[in-house]
């Protein structure tokens, strides 16, 4: 038997890497589209997976594109509870898919543009420490001098698309072009910009499928922005649940002949209202040997020079609100996927996956986390289960 420590508790949903995971969405959409990316350093496409064989359209053929929407803060059962906000998205099969850990933004975005699990991006973490400055460094903002391709090496999936002549389009707010963030986890793509309303991205990408074939991914970032600042389950968030559902029914409608329409997202959510909080400052138990505290208040990545000792002391403190592992633990259990060594320098010493609802902060910086209603990053079902929707062509 293992430690007891090692033994996932009962709410663990797992991640996934490979087959049913968000890493595979971009390589089974090439395997649909009939495009085969030559290996790379044996990464990319055998750690997404397996490749799926390319499915024909109604008339036996090969889609001529595909449409990848990635709506962020979608998760499947956030979704299903509010169905009756969205009846095109959920009229048809709504596939139930994993995202990887911690179920955040940068992370799931990395996997998703590379192929990879955070354990090879580097990417594994809302803020992480960066070993070169030995400095926190929040990945969102990217506020590290550290350049994005050293921090991410490998190259994309989208890196790869144009080396074999088939770029993929990649349309989002102008402020997206240039990112950090985009060059760190989605090099590669032309870059369309669209305005901020669902309308102009709607038409944005039908004017991009109207001039080419291929990959277009899409970035629809609205639902986790409410869903931080009001939660899941307030009426904005339903609102703009509606407008997603709108956009996907008019993608439907509008995209060429032949052009495939896919929605998938990065993670789910839990609105954190009412139930308990620790704050680190606050506790001696908590703060005793350790040094700085990153992540995400439900994923919490902690730096310290006793890792036995500090996770202990969580353990102890925390009990079934949080499962508490060192990061050989993690490595152990492929928790971030393989976990590469030049990776193992930017993951916290000890990883805090918190259960229910519950959140622990920082308390020694400013935690713009406080204000938020709706937090992701941990391992319950509501943030790791995703789905995926896929429209077939129409010929």
């Amino acid at each position: 038997m293992p430690p007891a420590e090692l033994v996932p508790p009962e709410w663990v949903t797992w991640p996934a890497y490979g087959d049913g995971g968000l890493a595979a969405v971009v390589p089974q959409a090439l395997s649909a589209l009939g495009i085969e990316l030559p290996p790379d350093e044996g990464l990319g496409l055998a750690a997404a997976g397996r490749p799926q064989p390319a499915q024909p359209g109604g008339d036996g053929e090969v889609p001529r594109g595909i449409v990848l929407v990635l709506a962020d803060g979608l998760g499947l059962e956030n979704l299903t509870d509010r169905a009756g906000h969205a009846p095109f998205i959920t009229r048809g099969p709504v596939e139930q898919w994993r995202c990887g850990f911690p179920s955040t933004t940068v992370a799931s975005l990395a996997s998703l543009g590379t192929g990879l699990p955070p354990g090879a991006t580097g990417l594994a973490g809302y803020s992480l420490r960066d070993p070169f400055t030995k400095q926190l460094a929040s990945l969102i903002k990217w506020d590290t001098p550290t350049a994005p391709q050293t921090w991410q090496p490998h190259r994309t999936l989208f890196e790869r698309l144009d080396a074999v002549g088939r770029p993929a389009t990649f349309i989002g707010e102008s402020r997206f072009a240039d990112s950090a963030l985009t060059a760190a986890a989605l090099r590669g793509a032309r870059f369309a910009p669209a305005a901020k309303s669902a309308q102009a991205r709607v038409d944005t990408a039908v004017t991009c499928a109207n001039g080419s074939d291929g990959l277009i991914y899409l970035y629809w970032g609205d639902l986790d922005k409410i869903g931080h600042a009001h939660g899941w389950q307030s009426i904005r968030w339903a609102e703009l649940l509606e407008e997603l559902d709108q956009a996907m029914r008019q993608l439907a409608d509008r995209l060429p002949r032949g052009w495939e329409l896919w929605l998938t997202a990065d993670h789910g959510m839990v609105d954190i209202t009412g139930s308990l909080s620790w704050t680190v400052a606050d506790q001696p138990q908590l703060s005793t040997g350790v040094d700085w505290v990153a992540g995400e208040p439900r994923a919490v990545q902690l730096y310290t020079r006793e890792p036995e000792a500090v996770a202990a002391r969580w353990r102890d403190f925390l009990g079934d609100a949080a499962w508490v592992l060192t990061k050989d633990e993690c490595a152990r259990l492929e928790l971030f996927g393989p976990l590469d060594s030049r990776v193992s320098a930017y993951v916290g010493d000890v990883v805090v996956a918190m259960a229910d609802r519950f959140t622990v902060y920082d308390g020694r910086a400013e935690d713009a986390g406080l204000k938020m209603v709706g937090h992701h990053g941990s391992l319950t079902s509501r943030e790791m289960l995703i789905p995926l929707v896929r429209w077939p062509a129409r010929w």
